[in-house]
């Protein structure tokens, strides 16, 4: 069962994937904590850091939008909030072990 206060961040992230700006300080105003609380509390309950956990949500979108076979790999980059395409194919290959493409051509294989 997921703690209050981790779907209350979880929820906040969501509403914002898509913004490239969106950051753990707007994070911290939004569920009206401070920085250093936010850390502790995330890093107890879930083990990641807020930044960490921002990432694993948007990378989770990301693989939902790759099963769009008509979004381009940046499309997709940008529509999870990654502001670099480059980073955003890095930290999904260390997250998921094989790259964005890679992960698109494995589901599609999948699928049929």
């Amino acid at each position: 069962m997921e703690d209050s206060f981790v779907k209350k961040v979880r929820m906040t992230i969501e509403a914002h994937l898509d913004d490239l700006d969106f950051n753990v300080e707007q994070l911290c105003q939004e569920v009206h904590v401070s920085t250093s609380q936010l850390y502790r509390k995330m890093e107890s309950l879930t083990g990641l850091s807020a930044n960490k956990f921002i990432r694993l949500l948007r990378l989770k979108k990301a693989k939902q939008l790759l099963s769009e076979r008509e979004l381009s790999i940046t499309s997709v980059a940008f529509d999870s909030g990654f502001s670099d395409p480059a980073y955003f194919a890095r930290v999904f290959k260390k997250e998921f072990g094989m790259t964005p493409q890679e992960w698109r051509s494995k589901s599609a294989k999948c699928e049929v």
